[in-house]
């Protein structure tokens, strides 16, 4: 309609100006004249009313849109817009549409800021403790009056710091590989039990150390697609927490059941438990409870290993009742390969 409306008064204004161009070449002085002559007057009269009314429409359109877009810019909502039909209103909610979009991502990139602040604080504050220590034992063992046997037993204590440094490092890498997405999964058909196998044999050592029994009850023959490696490494994050918080001759379960959008791997232990005010927290990055703060552990596998089951479309639910045990149960989609 607005079309319409402009294409007939461009219309008129090429009527009126034919009309006295006509008008001063050809029509001879007579009434035929003076009344073309009127006609085209009262057109020419009607076509700048509509030039004042539509330049005043346009400058109070014009001075809407200003005020409208000083008071989004100072992040003033108006729901009186919401419901009206006017060119007004469309143009203002694209505009806070476009307030909107650049606020969130100001303020994705503010937190993204913060949390590279505060990953670099809980690096350094990571490193700093095996770092602190090294130097103390080398400086040590470099005394005169030192005997062999401490001399061995500071190297003993050097080394492990140098392990557990290592192990940071390493954790750290994965972590930012997992954030940045730069890992690659390889998504096979593979057997469940031999993922299985992976992870139960990187903690079997201190499992045997602590006389945890470890059972696993997976039918050899069930498989679906997944990343052999990385699954194994997140499965073994979750064992290695359960063997670490599980009292000497405690038990850990493995179940693998199949249903027919998600294959369930559930993780049993007879350990500490775990507040559930804190079933979210104990997946952040360096998050460890202050009961066991004081243990072994940098606070990095329940990170990584969500991160791992989440970049295979999968997700991980934890239950817990603290002083009788956790389990975490791990789903990942149950697919085959085309």
């Amino acid at each position: 309609m607005k079309l319409i409306r402009a294409m007939l008064r461009a219309g008129n204004i090429l009527l009126v100006t034919a009309g006295y161009a006509i008008l001063i070449l050809s029509v001879p002085q007579s009434r035929e004249r003076t009344a073309l002559f009127i006609v085209l007057t009262g057109l020419g009269i009607l076509n700048l009313g509509y030039f004042i009314y539509f330049r005043k429409r346009f400058i109070a359109y014009s001075e809407e849109i200003c005020r409208n877009a000083e008071r989004i810019m100072r992040h003033e909502k108006e729901p009186s817009q919401l419901n009206r039909e006017s060119l007004t209103s469309k143009t203002v909610m694209e505009l806070e549409k476009m307030e909107d979009i650049a606020w969130n991502r100001l303020t994705e990139s503010e937190q993204g800021k913060e949390r590279m602040k505060q990953t670099l604080s809980e690096i350094s504050h990571q490193l700093k403790t095996p770092l602190s220590n090294i130097r103390m034992y080398h400086d040590m063992i470099a005394e005169p009056d030192i005997t062999e046997e401490e001399k061995k037993r500071f190297m003993e204590i050097i080394r492990r710091q140098l392990e557990k440094l290592e192990f940071l490092l390493d954790s750290l890498m994965k972590s930012s590989r997992l954030e940045s997405e730069m890992i690659k999964l390889h998504m096979e058909n593979r057997r469940i039990f031999h993922t299985l196998e992976l992870a139960v044999g990187g903690i079997a050592r201190e499992a045997d150390r602590k006389n945890i029994d470890i059972s696993v009850d997976c039918a050899p023959s069930a498989m679906f697609l997944h990343d052999e490696k990385w699954t194994a490494e997140a499965i073994e994050n979750i064992l290695d927490n359960a063997v670490k918080y599980t009292e000497e001759n405690g038990k850990i379960s493995v179940t693998v059941s199949l249903g027919e959008m998600y294959a369930e791997i559930r993780i049993k232990d007879t350990g500490r438990g775990i507040a559930p005010e804190n079933y979210n927290n104990i997946f952040r990055r360096f998050y460890r409870e202050n009961p066991a703060s004081s243990g072994d552990g940098l606070g990095l596998g329940l990170y990584i290993a969500r991160n791992i089951i989440t970049l295979q479309g999968g997700y991980i639910v934890v239950h817990s009742v603290v002083g009788e045990g956790s389990a975490f149960s791990v789903f990942l989609p149950n697919r085959q390969a085309a």
